[in-house]
């Protein structure tokens, strides 16, 4: 008798233990749902305000600009907001399950110290990408030339930039090869339009069409920022003479502008007739009939 008693009493004790166990694994996970549910209210806290500070109204003063910097700083701090919640959740979660994260964090510096050293050009490349955008070198929209690689600027991170070649290739570059590159679209730029005529052609006639030509367009357009001005001879052909046509004109006006100008310029020679070198292969029959 005292024998069963004493089973009834282990099992009683056992089933109160597993009870325990239960309802303390369920109070963590629901802990753990807690502060997860906070941490994605907290999230979209964080992006809805980042959105309205960098909130740029239609028709403001450097509206180009300020939208820009937008684009690019936008998907960047939501970027860096996730991460950090993502972090504090997971430190959460641990002191939730009872895990002492001291010595975690004490390892983490270990492991971070060590893999930092093997990692240097990773290192590079956040550093770099946090004074491009710290000091606003590019910017989501730009048009850059790396090397032999001309594209638009898609993305910016602290680790790689992404650009948009003309071929639609999209072509992901580490920040810290973005040590020398030129920027389209800062500032102001200057169209220049190369032209070749013939050595039979007045080249002082030649050069006052390009200059009305030029004055024209400035004239229809609005865009010259400074007179257009045509250079004289640049350059000595085998069968041509090249001139040249200049206008400073914005940074963003750059590329429309030189089509412009080669298609007007073009149309007006052939209608002055001003003669524009043409390569004429003659072939001949020899007495073997090749």
């Amino acid at each position: 008798m005292d024998t069963l008693t004493e089973a009834i009493g282990r099992g009683l004790l056992s089933l109160t233990r597993l009870e325990g166990l239960l309802v303390t694994v369920l109070a963590r996970l629901l802990a753990i749902a807690l502060i997860l549910a906070v941490a994605v209210a907290a999230y979209r806290l964080i992006a809805g305000f980042i959105e309205r500070v960098l909130r740029v109204r239609p028709g403001s003063a450097d509206y180009s600009v300020k939208l820009q910097r937008a684009q690019t700083l936008g998907p960047l701090m939501k970027s860096a907001a996730r991460y950090l919640m993502a972090f504090v959740v997971l430190i959460a979660a641990l002191r939730g399950v009872g895990i002492d994260i001291r010595g975690i964090l004490v390892s983490a510096g270990v492991v971070g110290l060590a893999i930092g050293l093997g990692a240097q050009s990773l290192i590079k490349d956040v550093i770099t990408g946090f004074f491009l955008l710290f000091e606003g070198l590019i910017a989501v929209g730009d048009v850059i030339e790396i090397g032999p690689h001309s594209g638009m600027v898609e993305a910016i991170g602290l680790r790689v930039t992404k650009i948009r070649l003309l071929n639609g290739a999209q072509r992901v570059i580490p920040n810290g090869e973005l040590t020398q590159f030129a920027n389209y679209n800062r500032g102001w730029a200057r169209a220049v339009v190369d032209v070749s005529v013939a050595y039979e052609e007045d080249v002082g006639r030649a050069l006052r069409i390009l200059e009305d030509v030029g004055r024209r367009w400035a004239e229809e357009s609005r865009a010259a920022l400074e007179p257009p001005q045509a250079q004289g001879i640049v350059r000595f052909g085998e069968d041509e003479v090249g001139l040249r046509l200049m206008v400073k004109v914005g940074a963003q006006r750059r590329w429309d502008t030189e089509l412009e100008l080669r298609r007007r310029i073009k149309e007006t020679f052939e209608a002055e007739g001003v003669r524009m070198p043409r390569r004429v292969i003659s072939l001949t029959r020899d007495e073997g009939g090749t």
